[in-house]
């Protein structure tokens, strides 16, 4: 303590007085609670961080002292118990720093007069320990962050993140500030006593510590002498030569530069021929065939087929879509990237790859694929009725589908039955991708325009290029740290909290979409989050028929809705091991549609399923929107009974939506 406290820590002006540590070592000491370990250490840090700010304004130490804070920090940690392998593994330094400035904001002023910061101050009043509130005040600050930072890369987002935090807990007390983390990083029982108010501190001097009684008691701001010696004269001829240095090497870098990319141009026909070969001749763990059935189309049959790139069905932002007759009579969708740049080609070399492997009905088929010099195409099967997105939210006329029911002003919406049908048939897809795809699968992008519906209104999932691929083969998803990446209102909390992905991270994305299918409305409409909006419904009883798409009427089943939001409430808890799994989703979907299925629904004491085989759709005939479809598996499924009571009894009684 003596010689850590004499240290040069005099020149960090962060104070950690009175910090809970001994909760912090205890859950940083199990190898399975890595990603709560971080969550911990970044909110200590983030809450000294914040009185510091409330006392200057500033987001964080200057540049000069962020070293030495981050040093004494983590010898505070390791002091205290916390393991120096937690601070690595949580990337001390970088993921969690002690200079929050984000995209050129350094103080706090510049951060509350930020765009839509307003909205963020709004809903993260304290108290936050109501989960309903926590949620709101996370899903503002999530819409804030991809304003303000839009396709940036993750440690910018963190960044900006804890600067937001840094922001709001610098105009609140003590108490407060510990509220609002409590909320901001997804933590529990963090009591941090109030130790010296923010408004004894001072950017020029550093307050004197109290005498260090405990080790709880220890600080950064203990003083020590300067020991400075005059480099000035000696570092102006040394910072020239590096100057001159660096300009020569960026000279000669530019040069060699322009020279590979003349090469590449010249050299962009063999490079097709390379390309392409790489495609037909997959790797050897898929050289079974599957990849191999893929068709190579050429630039000129693609262009004439889609009547030179005239019969847009689709737009994303990926690129365009396309439907496309070839002469041999197929018909099928083009997918074309807008732009080749490294994203857009690992992207589709990724789809390619993930496409070959698993074969589902559930799952939309590539057929083939087209390179030619900067042009890279996709081709799928094609769905006559479009997205969900669509058949939900189309304005008639946006989108030129052959379809006669999207053009038709009048058109019939989707029923009641054929709602369910679709909720059944996504969640048979997810339970394929996460349980029985080899290796298992996380989709990451699951949504309603994701969601296509071919002639008979049959649901399959679409766009692969976020999935994630289970890490050691197995079903069970470790918590693996990945950028953020999906749709803003689809994206799951704690993903965006944690950056750390599991399936648990579709199962909430497909409770919106399910809430979506009752509804009728956009995940985020009237810039409020669909989850958000429906839980002053969902909490009364005597509202919750008002969820219902009015276009449907009374056509519904009371029970079926009871169920289905309660499924929405257990697939949108705010932690993911509170979520279900994929197959508990699915026996309640099944049981809800037909409970006396018995075929499908038998009782069980344990969680072991076994996969049996599903009853095919009894009738494909076109009757009103799917109407005529069978509500049995159209893959596999659980043999257990699992009834809406049980989903209600075993769900947390106060559980957030």
């Amino acid at each position: 303590m003596q010689l850590l406290s004499t240290s040069a820590a005099s020149v960090c002006p962060l104070a950690m007085t009175g910090s809970n540590y001994t909760l912090t070592a205890s859950i940083c000491s199990n190898k399975e609670e890595r990603g709560k370990c971080c969550r911990y250490i970044n909110a200590l840090v983030a809450i000294s961080v914040a009185r510091y700010t409330n006392a200057t304004s500033n987001l964080g130490v200057s540049s000069d002292t962020s070293q030495i804070c981050l040093d004494k920090v983590a010898d505070i940690l390791q002091f205290h118990g916390v393991t120096r392998n937690a601070t690595v593994f949580c990337g001390f330094g970088t993921k969690i720093p002690v200079n929050y400035e984000c995209q050129g904001r350094r103080t706090v002023t510049q951060m509350l007069q930020s765009p839509q910061f307003s909205s963020v101050t709004k809903n993260c009043q304290v108290p936050l320990s109501v989960e309903s509130k926590c949620r709101k005040c996370l899903n503002a600050g999530i819409l804030y962050l991809r304003n303000l930072v839009g396709t940036a890369n993750n440690m910018t987002f963190s960044t900006c993140r804890d600067a937001t935090f840094a922001a709001l807990a610098s105009q609140v007390d003590n108490g407060s500030a510990i509220d609002i983390a409590r909320c901001f990083f997804g933590v529990k029982g963090l009591i941090i006593p109030p130790g010296p108010s923010p408004s004894q501190l001072s950017p020029e001097v550093s307050p004197s510590p109290p005498a260090a009684d405990s080790p709880s008691q220890f600080s950064l701001s203990t003083p020590v002498k300067d020991n400075h010696r005059p480099y000035r004269l000696t570092l102006v001829p040394v910072v020239g030569i590096v100057v001159t240095v660096v300009a020569v090497l960026m000279l000669l870098i530019l040069i060699v530069l322009i020279w590979k990319k003349s090469k590449q141009l010249d050299d962009s026909d063999a490079t097709d021929k390379i390309s392409s070969k790489s495609f037909i001749q997959p790797p050897e763990r898929f050289q079974e065939g599957t990849a191999s059935i893929f068709k190579k189309y050429s630039y000129k049959e693609t262009k004439k087929a889609t009547n030179d790139f005239s019969t847009t069905i689709g737009q994303g932002g990926f690129g365009t879509v396309y439907k496309a007759e070839f002469k041999d009579g197929s018909v099928v969708a083009v997918k074309r990237m807008n732009k080749v740049s490294e994203q857009a080609e690992d992207e589709f070399c990724r789809e390619i790859e993930l496409l070959a492997r698993p074969h589902h009905r559930h799952l939309v088929a590539l057929r083939g694929f087209c390179i030619e010099r900067h042009e890279r195409f996709l081709m799928y099967e094609y769905m006559p009725n479009g997205s969900l997105n669509d058949q939900l939210h189309v304005i008639v006329g946006l989108l030129n589908y052959s379809s006669k029911s999207m053009q038709d002003p009048g058109r019939t919406p989707l029923s009641w039955r054929t709602r369910i049908q679709i909720a059944i048939d996504v969640a048979n897809a997810l339970e394929y991708l996460h349980f029985y795809c080899d290796p298992p699968l996380c989709h990451r992008d699951i949504k309603s325009s994701n969601i296509l519906l071919d002639e008979n209104f049959v649901a399959k999932v679409a766009d692969f290029g976020l999935a994630h691929a289970s890490k050691d083969g197995s079903i069970c998803f470790e918590p693996v740290n990945t950028d953020i990446k999906g749709t803003p209102g689809y994206m799951d909390p704690e993903y965006v909290i944690t950056q750390e992905l599991t399936e648990k991270s579709d199962i909430y994305s497909y409770g919106v979409v399910l809430l979506e299918l009752i509804t009728a409305r956009r995940a985020i409409q009237d810039n409020k989050n669909l989850i958000e909006w429906a839980e002053i419904f969902i909490t009364s009883e005597s509202r919750i028929t008002e969820l219902v798409d009015p276009n449907i009427g009374d056509s519904y089943d009371f029970d079926q809705l009871q169920t289905f939001l309660a499924i929405v409430r257990w697939c949108t808890q705010r932690e993911g091991r509170a979520r279900p799994s994929i197959k508990q989703v699915l026996r309640l979907l099944y049981e809800c549609a037909d409970p006396m299925h018995s075929g499908f629904v038998e009782l069980m004491e344990d969680e072991d399923y076994d996969e049996i085989e599903g009853r095919g759709r009894t009738s494909r005939s076109r009757m009103n929107k799917g109407e005529g479809r069978c509500l049995a598996s159209s893959s596999s499924t659980s043999r257990s009974y699992c009834s809406r009571s049980f989903l209600i009894e075993t769900s947390p009684p106060q559980s957030p939506l």
